[in-house]
């Protein structure tokens, strides 16, 4: 059984299929459109193809805003940090377990620059296993094995409480 997202794999091609069918390619400019003129762009910072799409999918799912989601990706920190000079993101998802820069000193720099948007920590650790406090940096936690659009809900509203923001009214929670 495949721990994260719960069943059982024979073969690597059985897997590279399952992806191609349940999670198709996802433009990267725009993933859910609702018609708003207004955009709102998110960075998925993850070194993992498969992670990047899987996570894509369930934040079009979760997705609690009457704007544009446009979707940025970074493969690093680096990656990242250099996207965030040019593009101004609304949100940021961010694996904990990145190749040079982890997570942990990504988030510390980003928050160092000063900038104050929503951010979620994903893992396939568990949280304690993680020594940095979250909270005191304005990010949420995610476990990527818990990894659902309800869940991915969840956390977006834990990231705009962090910020002191609030989750839109409107939304109602996947099921």
């Amino acid at each position: 059984m495949h721990a994260r997202y719960g069943f059982r794999l024979r073969s690597v091609l059985q897997f590279a299929n399952l992806i191609r069918k349940e999670f198709p390619t996802i433009d990267p400019k725009v993933s859910k459109s609702t018609g708003s003129s207004k955009k709102f762009a998110v960075l998925i910072i993850d070194d993992s193809k498969t992670d990047r799409m899987i996570m894509a999918r369930y934040l079009g799912q979760a997705w609690p805003f009457e704007h544009d989601l446009v979707i940025g990706y970074a493969v690093d920190g680096r990656d990242a940090i250099e996207q965030m000079r040019t593009t101004r993101f609304a949100m940021i998802l961010l694996d904990w377990k990145l190749p040079g820069m982890g997570g942990g000193e990504v988030l510390r720099q980003i928050r160092r620059s000063g900038v104050h948007i929503p951010v979620i920590v994903l893992s396939g650790l568990e949280r304690e296993a993680i020594e940095e406090n979250l909270d005191n940096l304005g990010a949420a936690f995610l476990n990527k094995n818990e990894m659902n659009s309800s869940t991915f809900h969840d956390a977006i509203a834990a990231s705009l409480k962090l910020m002191g923001m609030k989750s839109p009214s409107s939304a109602s929670q996947p099921s």
